[in-house]
């Protein structure tokens, strides 16, 4: 069973409210970070796009095309060495492209779970359980840096891992340099009497180990810390394989286009299937980090109105309602712009976008602007043709209004203004004032 250790701690409320405003600028930096990280992940490029315009060239015999000199080209064909190399420790020398070693200690592994209860008053008790189990670790843990080291020591590592790889190689007829290119993955080796040579009471164990004690009482089956296990992974000659990278005579070299990209990699199978490969690299990660950058956004939000909670908490239960309410409303609102973010990254990366993007907004700039005049002409039709009439008064009436005005004393001109503004024509008028 493995060893359990509890540690409980107590943090007042004074020290609380302290480290939450800590954690604001955490929070902060945590939040810009996620903008960051979103538009750098959206203007990474897709390689498989670059892959697409390479030239393909038949393996089969060097290219006399002198025009393909110093561009990209891929070419499929089947890849060979005429090296042999091994681990230079228990592997034999045999036809390899590259041979991976991979040393694991069986060591002490600390694990640690917490759990935190706010108390009335609000300060916060933390129960932390720190588990100590054994397994085979490749890069185990320094038992200075455990919590509790006592009777949990774990001893150098007195060997490391190894990856060899070959200095020439070839795809049918053309050379590459196995030692820069981006290899395939390997492949676990069986392992035997023929192909190792063991030493310093070195074992085979279980067809794919080799077991070397350093325990008084290790085995394989029952191992003791500070005991190693080594197993080894392979990339074998003889495979159909496809290569991108510059043409140079008749060797194929890295590539690096106008912007620095590099694309200088070997694939397992056909061209189709190696842009397929390289595409799906390019969307997961893509995803990956989308997420990553969302989870930034969102725990940034939430340290930034952490205090309110922990002000909260002197009753423990009004804090843990704003905390449901924080981390709800902020997951709406990182959610949100991390979309909105993701948007504006791709159409800033792409210069079509950008212009269809443009266009798009001035477009609906001008239409807005021409509804808006023609519904503004349609108003003042509107007004003009439903605007009274006003009735021109009878003759005995015009001719009262003429005598009394006169009687006061206006002048003809004046008279005439009054009578052609309510409506009687210029000839009428004239008639009237003799």
């Amino acid at each position: 069973m493995p060893d359990q250790f509890t540690d409980v701690t107590t943090t007042g409320y004074g020290g609380r409210i302290i480290n939450s405003i800590k954690g604001v600028i955490i929070g902060l930096i945590l939040f810009v970070v996620s903008f960051g990280l979103l538009y750098w992940n959206e203007g990474r490029v897709d390689l498989s796009n670059i892959a697409k315009t390479a030239t393909e060239i038949s393996s089969a015999s060097i290219s006399t095309d002198a025009s393909l000199n110093g561009k990209l080209v891929s070419t499929t064909g089947n890849v060979n060495s005429d090296q042999i190399i091994g681990d230079n420790l228990y592997l034999n020398p045999d036809k390899f492209i590259a041979v991976e070693r991979r040393v694991e200690m069986y060591s002490w592994i600390e694990k640690s779970e917490s759990r935190n209860k706010t108390n009335t008053g609000g300060s916060e008790t933390t129960e932390t359980t720190y588990t100590y189990s054994k397994g085979w670790e490749e890069n185990p843990k320094s038992s200075s840096d455990f919590k509790h080291p006592e009777g949990h020591e774990n001893s150098q590592k007195s060997l490391e891992s190894y990856t060899n790889k070959v200095t020439a190689a070839t795809i049918g007829k053309y050379n590459f340099d196995p030692q820069s290119v981006t290899l395939p993955s390997f492949s676990k080796l069986p392992l035997n009497s023929q192909n190792v040579t063991l030493s310093d009471g070195a074992v085979l164990a279980n067809d794919g180990y080799i077991f070397i004690k350093k325990s008084a009482d290790g085995t394989f089956d029952n191992p003791q810390i500070g005991d190693l296990r080594i197993s080894y992974h392979v990339l074998r000659p003889g495979f159909e394989g496809t290569i991108f990278g510059k043409l140079n005579g008749s060797k194929i070299d890295p590539y690096f286009d106008q912007k620095g990209n590099n694309l200088y990699r070997l694939f397992i199978g056909t061209r189709d299937q190696a842009i397929s490969a390289l595409h799906t690299e390019y969307t997961t990660l893509l995803w990956i980090l989308r997420l990553v950058g969302f989870l930034l956004m969102w725990f940034g939000l939430m340290a930034l109105f952490g205090p309110i909670s922990v002000l909260l908490d002197i009753l423990p239960i009004f804090g843990a309602i704003s905390r449901s309410f924080i981390g709800v409303a902020t997951f709406l609102v990182a959610f949100v712009l991390t979309i909105v973010t993701i948007l504006v990254s791709m159409i800033a990366h792409s210069l079509i976008a950008l212009i269809i993007a443009l266009v798009i907004t001035i477009g609906a700039i001008i239409a807005f602007f021409v509804m808006w005049k023609n519904k503004k002409k349609a108003g003042g039709a509107t007004a003009t043709a439903t605007a009274p009439v006003q009735a021109t008064p009878p003759a005995s009436q015009l001719e009262n209004y003429v005598r009394d005005a006169r009687a006061r004393g206006m002048s003809n001109d004046e008279i005439r203004q009054q009578l052609l503004s309510a409506g009687w024509s210029n000839d009428e008028v004239n008639k009237m004032l003799g």
